[in-house]
């Protein structure tokens, strides 16, 4: 690394770069998930969506840069409504919706200062939780989240009807 880390608010012209931070996630979540879209899909479109929303719900899409190059991405959305059961009460609550970082520099920290920034915004938001979801598979995410302080909330579990 010849210059430090910089977690900083998505740009326009970061868009390629990020859109080839998603494609590598599909294709590396595909191994875990048949159900993801075929990488090529994914283009501009699905960061400017990404970024719209999480804009709109008051949070934020971020990126690390490294040696000028954007490594690592997430996304964060606050505001967002419990789907409280009747027997809840309703809140918010932050929520990671993307986060990525490229296989180039995992096991750099920079996953670690993604939440880190993640956290602070969901904090000076006003929210008390913070929400992130992964792949039960995905043990690697699973491992980097619980040791950044997150623990299982709800498992979903689902069964094959075929």
């Amino acid at each position: 690394m010849n210059s430090p880390l910089e977690i900083r608010p998505f740009r326009p012209h970061d868009e390629t770069q990020v859109v080839l931070l998603v494609r590598e996630l599909q294709d590396y979540e595909s191994q875990y998930f048949d159900r993801m879209l075929p990488s090529d899909d994914i283009g501009s479109w699905y960061v400017s969506r990404c970024w719209r929303q999480a804009k709109e719900s008051g949070g934020e899409l971020i990126v690390a840069e490294l040696d000028g190059r954007i490594v690592g991405y997430a996304t964060l959305f606050t505001r967002r409504s419990s789907e409280a059961a009747i027997d809840e009460v309703l809140y918010t609550h932050a929520y990671i919706g993307d986060l990525i970082v490229s296989k180039s520099v995992r096991r750099l920290g920079v996953g670690a200062a993604l939440l880190a920034e993640c956290e602070k915004l969901a904090r000076a938001a006003g929210e008390k939780w913070l929400r992130i979801t992964t792949l039960a598979a995905n043990l690697e995410a699973v491992h980097v989240y619980r040791r950044f302080g997150f623990t299982d909330q709800f498992i979903d579990m689902e069964k094959p009807l075929t």
